[in-house]
């Protein structure tokens, strides 16, 4: 558990690929997932759960408390309010976020895509948005920005078309 392990440059994970990467067998995450509110997979079209890099990264830490510092898991769930803060989180529905918070500019100027909606009749997992998700996304959208100028100009001065 000392190297750090290198998380895949992908969006989402089935519980399958998450198990490999932290060495955590799949009836202790769903365990987990019952009792740490910072593991929150999404769930696909098809009933799947999928996990994103935070998910990842608050199994490696409640690994690292649990096994590593050899905390209860009371005491770790005390440690992680302090290592993950949620104090931001809001955990309404996508589109209940942009409209109490005067987030819908996100939509409108292009920075998130529409919130997807399902009728499935399966019970969804909310999405958990903080902050920094935003102050994310607007910077990535800025390096994109950059990076398609920067394409632009190589086209001008190469004549490709």
């Amino acid at each position: 558990m000392n190297e750090p392990i290198e998380i895949p440059n992908k969006s989402s994970f089935k519980i399958n690929e998450v198990c490999a990467l932290t060495g955590v067998k799949s009836y202790v995450l769903r365990f987990w997932e019952s009792e740490f509110t910072e593991i929150a997979p999404l769930m696909s079209s098809i009933g799947q759960k999928l996990y994103e890099h935070r998910d990842i990264e608050a199994i490696l830490l409640i690994k690292k408390l649990l096994f590593d510092d050899k905390l209860t898991i009371e005491r770790t769930k005390g440690e992680m309010k302090i290592l993950m803060p949620r104090e931001h989180l809001v955990e309404a529905s996508f589109n209940d976020y942009a409209e109490d918070n005067g987030s819908m500019d996100y939509f409108d100027e292009g920075l998130l895509p529409p919130p997807i909606t399902s009728n499935h009749s399966y019970s969804q997992t909310k999405r958990v948005l903080i902050e920094t998700d935003f102050q994310k996304l607007v910077m990535a959208k800025s390096k994109l920005i950059e990076i398609l100028a920067l394409t632009e100009l190589l086209q001008k001065k190469n004549n490709w078309k």
